[in-house]
């Protein structure tokens, strides 16, 4: 029986602003992501998320993409990482799931082609803009516009302290006209400042700032004021830190990482 797996790492954005099926902005791969495998099956293909079926839209995105008559395929996610919380796991698991299939099919095709139809699933289904993009890619990754190309930055080790609230449904933010307005504003002014530094320091002061003038921090407002060197995860009740996150009498789950340089691959 036929098999393949890859792995993409989740990228955790800090800064965006909001185009038409794009967005530009700045944030950072880690070492946890979405691991998938992808094999033969006989029957119906089903996808299961850590062992569980589920309806995984995204993933069906990307396996039509492929066309033609596919066959059953057995699709196993296994997410490091909550999703839903801004952490990029719907990227990492289109990413790593069109990897596998390219090369389980014998597709063919490039690389770059591979993270196109990621994207473009993402965008279909409202769950992101460019982290798919971005998570292929891997390290610290500045785009102060959508008509320039991503900069890698260089790499900075950090560990990384993650505290999960709730999700928040990306098409929520993407896609709503008030939203976006607020976004980009707050987002432009954000990478431009950013622009000037491209450090760590300078990634988590613009984070910051940007998630408190775009409005999407309000409900962590007093944990970040509390947590100097925390930004919010885009988009997600998320916080992530280099150093300890200390809340007290919250209810959240926490997680840590390391920052990480590479990006997606065949496993």
């Amino acid at each position: 029986m036929r098999k393949a797996a890859a792995f993409c790492p989740s990228y955790i954005t800090g800064i965006f602003t909001i185009a038409k099926g794009d967005a530009a902005g700045a944030g950072f791969t880690i070492d946890k992501g979405m691991a998938t495998a992808v094999s033969e099956a006989t029957g119906n293909t089903s996808i299961e998320i850590n062992g569980k079926k589920s309806s995984a839209p995204v993933s069906w995105a990307v396996l039509k993409r492929f066309g033609g008559r596919i066959g059953a395929l057995k699709i196993s996610h296994k997410a490091e990482l909550p999703i839903g919380f801004g952490c990029g796991m719907s990227a990492a698991g289109a990413v790593s799931l069109s990897l596998a299939l390219n090369e389980l099919l014998g597709a063919g095709k490039r690389f770059s082609e591979c993270v196109k139809i990621a994207h473009n699933a993402e965008v279909e289904c409202g769950t992101g803009l460019s982290g798919a993009d971005a998570a292929a890619i891997g390290g610290f990754i500045v785009r102060k516009t959508i008509n320039s190309p991503p900069v890698k930055l260089p790499h900075e080790d950090r560990k990384i302290n993650l505290a999960f609230f709730s999700a928040i449904k990306t098409s929520s933010i993407i896609s709503d006209a008030g939203w976006k307005k607020k976004v980009n504003a707050a987002g432009k002014i954000a990478l431009a400042e950013f622009d000037n530094e491209r450090d760590w320091d300078s990634f988590v002061s613009c984070s910051r700032e940007f998630a408190f003038a775009s409005g999407l921090a309000r409900w962590c407002r007093g944990g970040m004021e509390k947590n100097p060197r925390a930004s919010m995860a885009m988009v997600g009740r998320t916080l992530f830190s280099d150093s300890a996150i200390r809340l007290a009498g919250a209810d959240f789950n926490r997680a840590s990482a390391n920052a990480y340089e590479s990006g997606a691959e065949l496993v």
